[in-house]
């Protein structure tokens, strides 16, 4: 009589396999509707690129370290078979995800200190006290109630040459409403001189407001523009879009021009740039364009800002760069520059001063 002969290894394979997936099988049919679709939240919550987000739909920050749970054997093989169609394949893809959010990221896909904040869409604007007082200020606040910092806690990049860009000013109005710099969460309020508020002597015809993250270092001599050290604010944005927008409203935007404004001995950056949800957005990209489709409005801008102040019995203000605006790469350079300063000054590695780093 012959003797017993085990199966063939391909056959004990498919053996195991087969017990495997019916096990995965049963247990997902098992699951209640609920179940299935929290597996499946989780799974869509979880890309499968661990880069950090760039774009305006990236909401989630990334962890630094985590401890990484490795599958084991049977439930790795299991998955591997359930590729089928339905819920078995979406339920194998979110243990997937779910296993995988544990694994480390690399050192080089972790979030840089400058770009640590995420963006935050649902960011509200919270008003305190009447406009137009001394008391009046606007915060940045998330859901929770939470007050958020426009000048530190809102990310400067989001990729692809966009940034964000927080109103301060409205077009056509005159209140000269700025980040108060020096006060916790660094809320939006109207400027004072003496004690009394601060308007611009006509409207503003654009908007106008900063760049998150960025400070023009007042110990720092810019041999570009005639040693001129920065004004210890953040850096200016003149939106030339259509539309008139709100206090506190955060758009993003792409840059076209910078023009180096001195004041009073100060260099006070003006970088141009336009609302991607602006209609003429896709038509410019660069200084030439501004002039094509927007035509005089950089001659314009420099003219309002360089005589807002004789009205008050001051000088007219001057320009650096030739008096003439810079083009894209430079507005970026000094957007780069800026946001290098203002990472050292979060990391303290400049003394902040009065000013307020919460």
């Amino acid at each position: 009589m012959a003797a017993h002969q085990p199966p063939p290894v391909a056959l004990r394979r498919a053996l195991f396999v087969s017990v495997a997936h019916s096990t995965l099988l049963q247990s997902t049919l098992s699951q209640s509707p609920s179940a299935v679709a929290v597996a499946v939240a989780v799974r869509r919550q979880q890309p499968e690129s661990r880069a950090p987000p760039t774009g305006h739909g990236d909401r989630q920050s990334h962890p630094g370290s985590r401890r990484h749970h490795q599958l084991p054997a049977l439930q790795d093989a299991a998955l591997a078979q359930a590729g089928g169609p339905g819920r078995r394949r979406r339920r194998a893809a979110s243990l997937q995800a779910a296993r995988r959010r544990r694994a480390p990221l690399p050192s080089s896909s972790r979030r840089s200190f400058a770009c640590r904040a995420i963006y935050r869409p649902q960011v509200k604007v919270k008003e305190e006290g009447k406009p137009e007082t001394l008391d009046y200020r606007v915060f940045l606040v998330e859901d929770s109630g939470k007050k958020i910092s426009p000048w530190h806690d809102i990310p400067l990049q989001l990729g692809d040459g966009v940034f964000n860009f927080v109103v301060e000013i409205p077009k056509e109005s005159s209140a000269k409403m700025e980040v108060a710099t020096d006060e916790p969460f660094t809320p939006i309020k109207q400027d004072t001189k003496k004690g009394n508020l601060r308007y611009y002597p006509y409207n503003i015809h654009w908007n106008y407001g900063l760049l998150p993250q960025t400070w023009e270092d007042p110990s720092f001599a810019n041999s570009e523009v005639e040693g001129a050290f920065g004004d210890n604010d953040p850096v200016d944005v003149v939106e030339i879009g259509e539309s008139r927008r709100q206090i506190g409203e955060i758009l993003k935007v792409k840059p076209l021009a910078a023009l180096a404004m001195i004041d009073e001995g100060e260099l006070d950056w003006k970088i141009i740039a336009v609302s991607l949800d602006d209609p003429k957005a896709s038509l410019v990209n660069d200084i030439d364009d501004v002039e094509k489709h927007f035509p005089g409005t950089l001659t314009a801008i420099r003219d309002w800002f360089r005589d807002y102040k004789i009205p008050d019995g001051k000088p007219a203000n001057k320009f650096g760069l030739g008096n003439k605006p810079a083009d894209k790469a430079y507005a970026l350079k000094v957007i780069s520059e800026t946001n290098e300063s203002w990472t050292k000054l979060v990391k303290r590695s400049i003394p902040p001063g009065e000013l307020s780093l919460v």
